[in-house]
């Protein structure tokens, strides 16, 4: 039995609100010299990405700051090129990308829940 896209859409926003809450009142340089929080954004940035995966291409396409396959692209570096990643990317979608994802996708996931007759597909 597949699970519903609702449920990743609810991992992508669960692992956005983690990160916003690891980030706020940081620096750059205090986020990287955290490593247990630097760590912490790579691991929901991977969540993110894997869920993003999961959605149907009408919900991806309602995420437009996730860029399509942005986050999925992102998601296979972190994890298989862990080794060339730039400190100064991660920052950056974690402060401006990832709030702005996050945002779009409550907005998705509100219209979702306030529609009764709404299907599993996304509209």
């Amino acid at each position: 039995m597949s699970r519903n896209w609702l449920l990743y859409l609810g991992d992508l926003i669960e692992s956005g609100e983690k990160i916003e809450r690891f980030v706020t009142g940081r620096t750059f340089d205090t986020f990287v010299a955290d490593e247990a929080i630097f760590d912490a954004v790579l691991f929901n940035l991977q969540v993110i990405g894997e869920a993003t995966k999961k959605l149907p291409a009408e919900a991806r396409s309602a995420l437009s700051e996730a860029g399509g396959s942005a986050p999925a692209r992102l998601r296979d570096l972190i994890a298989h090129h862990y080794f060339a990643l730039d400190a100064e990317i991660i920052w950056e979608v974690a402060t401006t990308h990832v709030p702005k994802m996050l945002a779009q996708a409550r907005e998705l996931l509100n219209k979702r829940q306030n529609n009764p007759h709404s299907t599993d597909n996304p509209q």
